[in-house]
C-alpha cells in the first residue's frame, strides 16, 4: 500500500473490467479528499466497476461517507459502478448506523463472506 498523508494507505488494482481500491487507515475531513481522488482515478480507466476495500480502515467519519456517496453517484453517471466490498467492522457499523449498508443510487454493499 502507498502511505499518503495523515497514516492513509491506498493501493490500486487493475483488473480489467473491475479496479480494487484497498484502504487503510483512518477515512476523516483530512484524508477525505485522498480518497475522493483515488476513486475519481479509479474511474478514469476502461472498468466499469470499481471494488472498494475497506477491510483496512480504523475509523470513518461523515466526510468520508459524503465522499462514498458523491464519488459512487459520479461514477455511475459515468458507466461505473463503485462496490463497497470487504469492510472493517467500524466501517460495516457505521454504513449500517447510516442506513448506507442498503445500498442505494451511489454505491452497492456486498455481502460480507
Amino acid at each position: 500500500m502507498t502511505s499518503a498523508p495523515h497514516g492513509l494507505a491506498i493501493d490500486t488494482q487493475d483488473h480489467g473490467d473491475d479496479f480494487v481500491v484497498r484502504v487503510g487507515g483512518e477515512l476523516d475531513l483530512s484524508t477525505s479528499p485522498q480518497l475522493s481522488a483515488a476513486l475519481t482515478e479509479a474511474g478514469g480507466g476502461t472498468s466499469t466497476s470499481i471494488t472498494l476495500d475497506l477491510s483496512g480502515v480504523t475509523f470513518i467519519d461523515s466526510s468520508a461517507l459524503r465522499v462514498l456517496v458523491l464519488s459512487g453517484r459520479a461514477l455511475g453517471q459515468d458507466g461505473c459502478e463503485l462496490r463497497i466490498g470487504p469492510r472493517s467492522e467500524m466501517v460495516a457499523r457505521v454504513l449500517a448506523m447510516t442506513n448506507l449498508d442498503a445500498g442505494g443510487d451511489a454505491f452497492v454493499v456486498l455481502p460480507e463472506d
